[in-house]
């Protein structure tokens, strides 16, 4: 998508992510240059989201922070067909073969129970899926599958760091509990239908605040498709994690490895949670529900990530340095901003608030302006339906219509910048 120059939205794109935040000294550059020579499209979004969800999942339930922080991350890397989606959860599915756990990334896994089943007999789990569009639309009905999917997901995000009581069985009396289970998300789709998939209902219930949205916006060329082995770096690297967790399982005893922070990185986290919270309480105020509902799971994701970089730096002795803070607190802003960005589009209450959107979104990708006739074209909605659409709009002072002849009408986004 290209970077608006028009908008008369509350909230501006913050554009393509930038290249210097992709950089992760360690195991996960290491994983995202093997992934991008390997890959038929190289793509180095895509292949920067699957190290670092890989990442996520290896050091599960093997380190914590100060605080108690886990390191599993929920992830949706997007990115057009044919755009590379595949090979990051090649890639992740090979490293796990050698290191001798491919039980443990699984490709899909179709309903809470059946999730829950899968995380019991494999507490650190990285549950890969190239269905981010099918997994936030079914959360926004009311049946009981999306509910039970939905509200697993919740639960083993927040209970990493303590334990899971599973369900009940017919005709069995106990509770099984599963201590501090690790599950990872790495869900893939394409741009358009994720972000139609999405309902306020899924952004304020806590589950899409928790995750992170990676975005390949830029047509990637062929590239050379090298057939290679897989790094020695990144394979002594991810052995060394998996051995703890193995040790975690045989023994029954978990001892998560603390991932400490220097003065300055606290006094520095200090002053980044103390700028989410105003912003949390300034969108609040403002009544900007959808956004303040993903500012305020950002502290929680910032620290997430600030422990993955330095456990990627020095997984037998990392602590948290000034910027490891500094790269977490961009990244997370950045991606909420996209995030916030996307949603004015396309999180509504109805059909015809979906389409009032719908205009709006396709004025701002087009510069701010088009005309009736182009408009119409791409909205694919019968002239009655559009006209009420566009009077609803100009009414609220969200669009200009100007006659430029007696054919032609251009509308634009009112008090565009």
């Amino acid at each position: 998508m290209k970077e608006t120059t028009r908008n008369a939205l509350d909230f501006a794109d913050p554009g393509p992510l930038p290249k210097e935040l992709m950089d992760v000294p360690g195991f996960v550059n290491g994983l995202k240059e093997h992934t991008m020579r390997t890959a038929p499209r190289p793509n180095e979004v895509l292949a920067f989201a699957g190290a670092l969800a890989m990442l996520a999942h290896l050091s599960g339930r093997a380190s914590r922070d100060r605080r108690g922080t886990r390191t599993n991350l929920y992830i949706a890397a997007l990115a057009d067909t044919g755009m590379g989606k595949d090979e990051p959860r090649l890639v992740n599915k090979r490293l796990a073969e050698a290191v001798g756990a491919p039980h443990a990334v699984p490709d899909s896994i179709a309903s809470g129970e059946g999730l829950e089943d899968a995380v019991a007999a494999t507490p650190a789990l990285l549950l890969q899926t190239d269905e981010a569009d099918t997994l936030f639309t079914a959360m926004r009905g009311t049946a009981s599958r999306a509910s039970r999917m939905n509200e697993m997901l919740l639960r083993f995000f927040t209970e990493s760091r303590g334990a899971h009581a599973m369900r009940q069985r017919a005709g069995d009396g106990t509770v099984k509990v599963i201590p501090e289970p690790h599950l990872t998300l790495l869900a893939t789709g394409i741009p358009k239908f994720f972000y139609r998939s999405l309902s306020e209902k899924v952004v304020e219930n806590g589950l899409l605040g928790r995750c992170l949205f990676f975005e390949a916006e830029t047509f990637c060329p062929l590239g050379e498709m090298e057939s290679e082995s897989l790094p020695a770096e990144v394979l002594a690297f991810a052995r060394r994690l998996c051995a703890r967790e193995l040790v975690s399982q045989e023994s029954g005893t978990i001892t998560p490895a603390l991932v400490d922070e220097t003065p300055k990185a606290s006094e520095r986290l200090r002053s980044v949670f103390a700028f989410c919270d105003e912003m949390t309480q300034r969108l609040r105020a403002s009544d900007f529900g959808t956004a303040a509902a993903l500012y305020v799971r950002l502290p929680e994701k910032l620290l997430k990530l600030a422990m993955l970089r330095a456990i990627s730096r020095n997984d037998q002795n990392p602590v948290m340095d000034t910027p490891d803070i500094d790269w977490s607190a961009q990244l997370a802003t950045h991606l909420t901003k996209k995030m916030i960005y996307m949603t004015q589009f396309y999180v509504s209450e109805g059909k015809f608030d979906s389409l009032k959107k719908r205009v709006l979104a396709t004025l701002s990708m087009a510069g701010g302006e088009m005309s009736r006739s182009e408009l119409l074209r791409r909205l694919h909605v019968d002239s009655a339906t559009f006209q009420k659409v566009i009077l609803t709009l100009h009414m609220c002072e969200m669009i200009e219509e100007e006659y430029v002849s007696r054919n032609k009408i251009i509308y634009t986004l009112k008090n565009a910048a």
